[in-house]
């Protein structure tokens, strides 16, 4: 007698508000997750678990220790080994679910790189700890006409919102408005801290947005959630248009579009700056380790290049971008970078 065939959706296909419909829709669905954070990989095993199709993971860092107490694909050996997040959750993931197509793309994400990251997807979730590349998003998929789900998390609160395309409907921008901060000014993971039951709501409410939108629902939800498990609230926000919107209102784009010389930005709870050169390429890291042995100690992976003279740590990725460790002065890790690697 032949095993009967169970299929592995079977849970998700008997839901009234997916049915097999939603989920033959949902396999062909095409997302990119943008940063591989508490969120962000939370987000990544539970549409992998689901059956989306394609699910492109974006990241151009490093898996830490400290990120363990909140982080559910990781573990200890990753840290240990400073395995690039986007190549752990990839081994991870394929565990998971041989049938969905997962593409770790090891990479910033910035006015040069966004397009080529995101115009090819359904739907793009935000796992980002930078409101700069936040905002960067916001623009890039007003102007793609790309769906996106807005998601952060911070000490013991979170917050996310869909942002669909449509000339009625509000974009982040029409929410957040002109407030603007110093930098320093903001409240970073590094200065309160961050629950992991925070930033796994924040994941579970995108997971459940994004199979709305992939299925096709009229469930999808059109107010912004905040909430704090500490605090104990949970509301919803509701969101209108801003026809002065700079963005979706003038199309005036601040990030998107605007690509400059080398960039730098300090890391969101890491005493590092990244460093970006103007133009990004394959390097050799053979080459590098034989101009940088003389100076320091200097071990590399397929993925990395890891150079220290006992005071100066870099980490080097194959498209010259590199993390200059225990600097926090930006155009100190610049200057670090242009002696030991170049600009």
């Amino acid at each position: 007698m032949e095993k009967s065939t169970v299929s592995r959706y079977v849970r998700q296909e008997i839901f009234a508000g997916i049915g097999p419909d939603g989920q033959e829709k949902i396999k062909k669905g095409r997302v990119a997750i943008i940063e591989m954070s508490s969120i962000g990989g939370a987000v990544a095993n539970s549409l992998v678990r689901a059956g989306v199709g394609y699910v492109r993971l974006i990241d151009g860092d490093y898996i830490e220790l400290a990120e363990l107490q909140r982080q559910t694909i990781f573990t200890e050996k990753d840290a240990k080994e400073e395995t690039p997040k986007v190549v752990a959750a990839y081994e991870y993931l394929k565990t998971v679910n041989s049938e969905v197509e997962i593409n770790p793309v090891i990479s910033d994400v910035n006015s040069g790189t966004i397009d080529n990251l995101i115009e090819d997807v359904d739907l793009v979730i935000d796992a980002t700890d930078s409101m700069e590349v936040r905002l960067l998003l916001n623009e890039a998929c007003y102007h793609l006409k790309k769906p996106w789900i807005y998601g952060g998390t911070l000490a013991s609160s979170g917050m996310t919102m869909n942002v669909l395309p449509g000339e009625d409907r509000p974009c982040l921008k029409c929410f957040l408005g002109e407030e603007q901060y110093a930098p320093g000014e903001q409240p970073t993971c590094a200065t309160v801290g961050i629950l992991n039951p925070a930033a796994s709501i924040v994941a579970a409410l995108q997971s459940a947005e994004a199979l709305k939108i992939l299925s096709g629902s009229d469930a999808v939800r059109e107010e912004l959630v905040t909430f704090d498990v500490w605090e104990n609230y949970f509301d919803y926000v509701p969101v209108e248009k801003d026809v002065e919107c700079p963005v979706c209102g003038k199309k005036d784009y601040a990030f998107y579009g605007k690509i400059t010389g080398s960039q730098t930005a300090a890391m969101c709870g890491k005493d590092s700056v990244q460093v970006i050169p103007t133009k990004e390429g394959e390097i050799s890291f053979e080459k590098y380790a034989e101009k940088l042995k003389s100076q320091g100690t200097v071990k590399y992976t397929k993925y990395t290049l890891d150079f220290s003279d006992g005071n100066i740590e870099i980490k080097l990725f194959k498209n010259g971008r590199a993390i200059i460790k225990h600097v926090s002065d930006e155009k100190k890790a610049k200057a670090v970078y242009a002696e030991y690697i170049g600009l």
